[in-house]
């Protein structure tokens, strides 16, 4: 039996139409049912059932030596090769399945692997009519993705390379260990940005919570409203810049790097700070206990490899 493969967005573009703040009036999206979604509905429901099994240690399965069992089970149950089209008619589906338990956890997971498995290399995913929240959009991503509505945590995580764009909030974990590609939240963004991250870049339009860039290796992360307490807490190398007000404890334990607050900051800027550069363009309530590396302020050297409590 073969696939109906032919793109019937008879919807219209409604990916378009959509604002990022506001839910899609339709509660259930019509969308005509083909062979290929009836596929990958069928798979979906089965691997929301055994993520379900594993994780209450009711499914026997072997997971290979390195693979995460999360992302092993929705990939297993992911078809191969569909195309774009699908997803997104599968994406307007998903409001069916909200109050199934692991909805939220598995549904990211298994997007992720269709989108993975696909020959295709741009995506659309429509989440604005849900009123939930789906993590792990984009895990170990290297294809464009557009999101239009909010996501939840993790979204790109291990992400090697492509683009995700985002029209609307992020949850936390945003780009956590990523290793390449681009990350655009169009909203506000949670806590710990670029956790760790390898490489890649990061946007957040909005505002962002603590922890930006916690133990970051290399890459760029740029806040365009304002980021909470402790900004590039133990980062090794790579940028940030935060074009609004930081909290407390910029740049705490930093091993090097470069961070750029353009507002303002508040108390203990560079505590235990080891090297890097910190520019401070706005004010600032204080200084911690320095080690050493550079801090300006509004453009003039103010600490020069570490000068201890200041």
């Amino acid at each position: 039996m073969t696939h109906n493969l032919e793109p019937k967005l008879y919807f219209g573009d409604l990916f378009g139409k959509l604002k990022p703040e506001e839910k899609v009036e339709i509660i259930k999206p019509k969308v005509k049912r083909n062979e290929t979604l009836d596929l990958i509905i069928e798979e979906y429901k089965e691997g929301l059932e055994n993520y379900g099994l594993y994780n209450e240690k009711k499914l026997k399965i072997e997971i290979p030596e390195g693979e995460y069992w999360r992302y092993y089970i929705a990939k297993s149950s992911a078809p191969l090769e569909i195309p774009s089209e699908r997803i997104i008619e599968f994406s307007l589906l998903l409001g069916e399945y909200e109050n199934k338990k692991y909805f939220e956890d598995f549904t990211g997971f298994y997007l992720s692997a269709l989108i993975n498995k696909s020959n295709g290399k741009d995506f659309k995913i429509i989440t604005n009519y849900l009123t939930k929240t789906i993590h792990e959009i984009g895990y170990e991503n290297t294809k464009n993705i557009d999101v239009n509505g909010n996501v939840g945590d993790f979204v790109g995580w291990r992400m090697k390379h492509g683009k995700i764009a985002v029209k609307g909030n992020a949850g936390s974990w945003v780009g956590g260990v990523m290793e390449d590609g681009e990350i655009t939240i169009n909203g506000n963004a949670g806590k710990l940005v670029g956790w760790y991250m390898k490489g890649g870049k990061i946007t957040v339009n909005g505002n962002a919570g603590d922890k930006v860039g916690y133990g970051m290796r290399d890459g760029e992360i740029t806040v365009n409203g304002n980021a909470g307490w402790v900004v590039g807490w133990d980062m090794k190398d790579g940028e940030i810049t935060v074009n609004g007000n930081a909290g407390d404890g910029v740049g705490d334990g930093m091993k090097n790097g470069k961070i750029i607050i353009n507002g303002n900051a508040g108390w203990g800027v560079g505590r235990y700070m080891k090297d890097g550069e910190i520019h401070l363009n706005g004010d600032y309530e204080s200084l911690g206990y320095i080690y050493g590396g550079n801090i300006y302020h509004k453009g003039e050297l103010i600490v020069e490899n570490g000068r201890g409590l200041i």
